[in-house]
Order: C-alpha cells, then structure tokens, then sequence
C-alpha cells in the first residue's frame, strides 16, 4: 500500500469525510465530520484555480463558525481542496479603486472579526497546510491552535512588496508565536518560508508527508496541547525597551533598500510594533488604521497595478507573440522581473 500511496500520491489530498462534490449550503467551503466526531472543514474557492480572501468567502467562512458555535464538535481540521496551495491570500483586488480610508477599516474590522471569532473557537482548531500559504492564509492559519505543513509548503507574507503590511491579524499573533524579531524580519522582506525553516522558528508544529495528514491532525486535536516557551532573547525583544532598540536599527537596515518617501509600508509596520506591540487590542486597532491608510497611498495603488499587470501577462503567455521589441520603463527588482 505504501508504494501504492507513493505513486499517487501528488494527485490526493486527504481531505477527511469531505466529499467535494456533495451539494452543501456553501459555495466556497465543504465542513463535515469524521467517525471521531471531528470537524474538517475544507475551502475550494468557486470558480478560481486559486483560494483567496474574497468578501463572500469570509462571509461564509462566518456562517460555518457560527454553525460550529452551536454544535461544537470535539476538534477543527482546515485545509485547502486546491492543488497549488492552502490559500494565496486576500483578494487585493476588491480594493482597488478605494479612497476612502474609513470605508477600508470598516470592511477590515468586518473581516478581523471572523479571524477572531476562528481563535476563539472553543475547540482545538489545526490548519494543515501544503503549497503555498501567503498573506491573509498565513493570517487564517495563525488563528488556529495548530499548523501541520506538507513537505512543499510555502510560508510568508509578502504585502510589503505591494506597498503594504498584514491586515488581517498577523502582526499580532506573528510575533506572539515566534521571536519576534524574526517575526518582523519575515514580514519586513515579504520572503518565503520553506517547510523546515518555518518549524524551526515555530510557525508550524510539524512537518508530514501528505499520507500521514489524517493521523497528524487527530493527534493535534485529541493530544494535550503543548505549551511554547519562549526564550529570553524572545522575552526581551518583546519588551518596550527591547522594542525601540530593535526598531531603530530595522529603520536603519530598512532605509538602505528602500527610501521612506517611496516605500512607506516598512517604515509603518516598524513603528506598529514598536508603539503597539506590548498591547494586542490595541495594536490589532492601529494594524487596522495603518493598513487602510497604506492601501490608499500613491505606492501601493502603483505597485498593486503592477502586480495584476503582471498576472494577466502570465494569463496572456501562451508562447506565441508576433511582436519584435518590447520596452520596459522602470527600475529595481520589480522592473527587472518584467523585463526577464
């Protein structure tokens, strides 16, 4: 059977009691319970070859807690039916267009308050996560108590490349989790975690082979919840003192690769945490506050239109083009990358 299990096993993902094609009250999410009388609660976003953190999404994601609210079950498995990873992240695109920066922080406080209601859960939650896990997913995936990743999980936050932070949580629960020095350096460089790398840091609880997922996530429902102990180092950095030493050089650090009057999004999340960091209430308010302000400024409206710019070329390269030149006007990372 191991062979067999082997040769398939790119093709399968165990997704529990879950039948995708049972008709069911959602259109994005599939919630049914095993023998054990333990939830799995799969997203397969409608019509996307991706799972992202549309408004309807949420939207349902709140009905289906609500639903476990009134009937708990003895624990909470979350995962993606999607092939290419657990979920991309928000659906940045039903931003665009926005100006008004209370109308941002309404629909974020609306949001905050299903990743919170998913935290609050009074039964042990367990998200396992296998491709990539970006953005607003990392955020979902936070909420819950545990995280099981596949062997090619990808971890990260990458806002920051769109002239943003996270918004949905994540720069509370991050550095609550982990060091949070390495929390802020993950969402500062918008890079990627492997698998590995996020264990060792504690991100994930576990790494696993996609044929042991049913066993790992009965045992971090029904096992006793270990508790993280975080080290002096960790201790220290979370302090007020430890913050303000820790934020005046990742200012320093931050202004060699991108200047404050292009690139404020680095400079926000810097002094979020140093101002707020000691207080979660009240630094999820400012997280708020600063997302919706960064997502009207002139950079992230730029660099969000870059970026879809750049999928619908990626939608359009079909290795055919009757064209001789291409221009590319532009500079840095970005713009090397368009040109490549």
């Amino acid at each position: 059977m191991g062979k067999v299990w082997d040769i398939l096993e790119p093709r399968n993902l165990e997704l529990g009691p879950v039948s995708l094609g049972a008709p069911g009250p959602w259109r994005h999410w599939k919630l049914a319970r095993d023998d054990d009388g333990i939830a799995w609660l799969v997203i397969d976003k409608q019509g996307a070859s991706a799972n992202t953190l549309s408004e309807d999404v949420l939207v349902e994601l709140n009905n289906v807690l609500g639903e476990l609210e009134r009937d708990p079950p003895k624990g909470l498995v979350l995962r993606s039916a999607k092939r290419g990873g657990f979920i991309a992240g928000a659906d940045i695109g039903e931003f665009r267009g926005m100006t008004d920066v209370a109308a941002i922080e309404t629909r974020l406080t609306v949001a905050h308050g299903v990743v919170d209601r998913l935290d609050q859960l009074k039964v042990p939650t367990v998200a396992v996560i296998h491709g990539y896990c970006l953005g607003g997913g990392l955020e979902i995936a936070l909420a819950c108590d545990h995280r099981i990743a596949l062997e090619d999980a990808r971890l990260g936050f990458p806002e920051v490349m769109l002239g943003l932070h996270p918004g949905l949580g994540g720069t509370v629960r991050l550095p609550r989790l982990i060091n949070p020095v390495e929390a802020m350096t993950l969402m500062l460089t918008g890079r990627n975690l492997r698998a590995g790398r996020a264990k060792a840091l504690g991100l994930v609880d576990a790494v696993i082979p996609e044929r042991h997922v049913r066993a790992a996530a009965h045992a971090a429902v029904t096992g006793k919840p270990r508790r993280r102990r975080r080290g002096l180092m960790a201790w220290l950095a979370s302090s007020a003192p430890g913050r303000k030493l820790a934020a005046k050089r990742m200012r320093r650090e931050t202004a060699k690769r991108a200047p404050l009057e292009h690139y404020p999004a680095p400079y926000a999340l810097i002094d979020l945490w140093a101002t707020d960091g000691g207080d979660a209430k009240r630094m999820q308010k400012a997280e708020i506050a600063s997302f919706a302000r960064l997502m009207v400024t002139e950079t992230a409206r730029n660099l969000v239109r870059v970026f879809f710019l750049r999928e619908k070329l990626k939608a359009l390269a079909d290795g055919e083009w009757d064209g001789r030149r291409v221009h590319v006007i532009g500079a840095g990372a970005m713009g090397g990358d368009i040109a490549a």
